[in-house]
């Protein structure tokens, strides 16, 4: 195995990513995109291919308000979907949703942020009672 090759792979990678607007996110293996959390973290504006996937925290999260949401059936509408998604924004616009989508990633996505809300869940859940909810979850 070639570890520099697979470096400088992940890097160009990462920089493909850094320097897109807008990431394509389409499932994997398994039913949902790595890529996504990838392109939120990196502040970038995901285009989620919808295949009914389940996303962490989608019953606190409306991530249509985060990507370009397209459904399976929609796939040859794409380029027209991100035209008009763009068009819309003004240049202030864009760069509060690349930071909005950051901010996702940070507060409930990122390890930190996905285990700091787990608790949330759980209780909704009914699987921990409110007190334990109540002890504070320091940084």
């Amino acid at each position: 195995i070639d570890y520099n090759l697979l470096k400088q792979v992940r890097r160009d990678y990462v920089q493909n990513m850094v320097e897109s607007d807008y990431v394509l996110c389409c499932r994997g293996l398994g039913n949902y995109s790595f890529r996504l959390y990838e392109a939120l973290s990196c502040g970038r504006i995901p285009v989620l291919i919808n295949t009914d996937c389940v996303l962490p925290y989608d019953f606190w999260i409306d991530y249509k308000d985060y990507c370009i949401w397209v459904e399976e059936r929609e796939i040859s509408d794409l380029p027209e979907i991100v035209a008009d998604f763009h068009a819309r924004l003004s240049p202030q616009a864009f760069i509060a949703h690349q930071q909005n989508c950051r901010a996702l990633w940070e507060h409930y996505l990122s390890p930190r942020g996905f285990f700091s809300n787990l608790h949330r869940h759980l209780q909704d859940l009914g699987l921990i009672s409110s007190k334990l909810c109540q002890v504070s979850l320091r940084p």
